[in-house]
């Protein structure tokens, strides 16, 4: 039997599918129009490339595209059984079905808005419209943040030892780079300084009134609910150390699955079209090429990554297959899994908006076999 705190919490996931509405109509006009658009280039340039007559001698293993495709998949699936496992271990009722909800959500929500945006904001919104507060989301995404550094940190290091430092030869080879790098770091590190101390003063300056007592008083309880929700977060880590040990050597297993898959794309396309296939080598400039899309204000980071990757993996592929490969690996590494994610978050919000229909009308009959005290 339903209860009404059963339907309201299906009521209130169903929140989750009203998040992409809330986007400005102008961000989803551009990016549903602009990523259909920019995927047709893809194939268009794809089919150009190669050709009607050739195309079975430019793909010499047909069977590894095949293989990209379905690896393509498992980031997604990876991500969310790891959302799955530490919304468990907090004891939050997320589950495999509301963790996948959220990474889908959140893979469709960043389609359609610039890639510097980040995901941080809307997989926190994802989750709110799960029923988890905002404090454990954080929670939640710290985790997996941890977790994704390390990851990322120590295959990084792997990949650049396997191969040589190809890419520091590379990098080396352009004489304007390191000079470009160290000015680059320099205004970074300026700037965030520089903002650092305006905080510092506006901070101060606040704290004295100089703003008035209202704006004191509202910063006031903006910082008491800040340490409280990094006290409500610390408390989180420290039950981590106590008893995740177990859930965080899982976790970290498949975040190297998901990772090391994720940036692996590339090489399985290039070695399709016969191109002697360099793992480490391949993983570094392919993770180099989304970090490219990424600073790129652009849907999805359109444009950006396909330029990136020409201009990476250029110097390692020949010319006639470059395109081709560029245009096959932008299919199976965004649109695939970003198709496999618009069919699942829509099977799952049915799904769930089924249940919350199904069990609205049973909320009052429960409601009323409550005995009157």
């Amino acid at each position: 039997m339903a209860t009404p705190a059963d339907a309201a919490r299906a009521s209130q996931r169903d929140v989750l599918g009203q998040h992409l509405a809330r986007l400005p109509r102008w961000t989803l006009a551009i990016g549903l129009t602009l990523l259909p658009i920019v995927a047709l280039i893809n194939v268009g340039v794809l089919v150009w490339s190669l050709g009607v007559v050739d195309l079975a001698q430019r793909i010499l293993a047909p069977q590894l595209l095949v293989l990209a495709a379905m690896l393509a998949l498992v980031p997604m699936v990876a991500n969310a059984v790891r959302l799955a496992m530490w919304s468990r271990f907090l004891g939050l009722p997320l589950g495999l079905a509301g963790a996948l909800r959220v990474i889908t959500g959140t893979m469709l929500a960043n389609s359609v808005t610039p890639s510097a945006t980040g995901s941080v904001p809307i997989k926190v919104l994802m989750l709110m419209g799960e029923g988890i507060p905002a404090r454990r989301g954080i929670s939640l995404i710290s985790f997996q943040a941890a977790e994704d550094a390390l990851v990322m940190f120590s295959l990084l290091a792997l990949c650049i030892t396997l191969s040589g430092f190809a890419l520091f030869d590379f990098l080396g080879s352009d004489t304007t780079f390191y000079d470009n790098f160290d000015r680059n770091l320099r205004n970074a590190a300026m700037i965030g300084l520089g903002l650092i101390a305006a905080l510092a003063v506006l901070g101060a300056l606040t704290a004295a009134g100089v703003f008035g007592h209202r704006v004191r008083s509202w910063s006031v309880r903006r910082v008491r609910h800040i340490r409280v929700a990094a006290a409500l977060i610390i408390g989180d880590w420290r039950a981590l150390a106590r008893g995740g040990k177990r859930i965080a050597l899982f976790s970290l297993c498949l975040a190297v699955v998901q990772w090391s898959v994720r940036f692996s794309i590339a090489g399985l396309v290039l070695a399709a079209f016969g191109i002697a296939w360099q793992p480490a080598l391949f993983w570094l400039l392919q993770y180099l090429v989304q970090a490219i899309s990424a600073s790129v204000p652009t849907p999805g980071g359109a444009g950006g990554a396909e330029a990136g990757f020409v201009l990476l993996f250029g110097p390692f592929v020949d010319r006639t297959v470059l395109f081709p490969a560029m245009s096959a690996w932008r299919l199976l590494f965004f649109y695939l899994p970003l198709a496999g994610a618009a069919v699942i978050f829509f099977i799952l919000r049915r799904r769930l908006r089924h249940e919350a229909i199904r069990r609205a009308p049973e909320a009052p009959a429960a409601a009323a076999q409550v005995p009157a005290e």
